[in-house]
């Protein structure tokens, strides 16, 4: 069962231990069957979320997805919809070289490539009227081309659906 699922049912057994209703409770929590989120990607490789709430809403989701994917939010901007995150993208990630132990205790240089691979992000929110738009932008405020960024949409996709 998908963690969401449990949640789910985490909050009909309190409800129900609290006194509620359990078939107003079944009703109330059911999935509708629609989704919540659906995933956009354009001809330019360029994709985005239209997620089905308002901006507060949205925000809120969003900024739990991304805690229960497990990214690094360094700092957040409610005011522009802006969320600045790291990710360590596992299928960039090269094997590393085999060094040798007085290689490693010898050697000056850092660890560049663990550190190209810590690149930041930006999960921009915006609102659109009754429904949200969820984009993933590179550090510098464009909107993310990469295969990690279509990576990163999925990865929010799948939890706010």
């Amino acid at each position: 069962m998908e963690r969401t699922g449990l949640e789910a049912e985490m909050l009909r057994k309190l409800l129900v231990k609290f006194g509620a209703d359990e078939e107003k409770v079944k009703t109330a929590t059911s999935d509708t069957g629609t989704p919540r989120a659906r995933l956009v990607t354009n001809a330019d490789n360029t994709g985005r979320l239209l997620v089905g709430d308002p901006f507060d809403r949205a925000w809120r989701r969003v900024g739990l997805a991304l805690d229960r994917v497990g990214f690094t939010v360094e700092d957040r901007d409610r005011s522009k919809g802006t969320y600045f995150v790291r990710y360590i993208d596992p299928q960039a990630e090269e094997a590393p070289e085999k060094k040798g132990l007085f290689s490693k205790w010898l050697s000056s240089k850092s660890d560049n490539k663990v550190a190209a691979n810590k690149t930041q992000y930006r999960i921009r929110v915006s609102d659109t009227g009754a429904e949200s738009t969820v984009e993933v932008q590179s550090a510098t405020g464009d909107q993310d081309k990469t295969p990690t960024g279509n990576r990163i949409l999925t990865l929010l996709f799948e939890q706010l659906k």
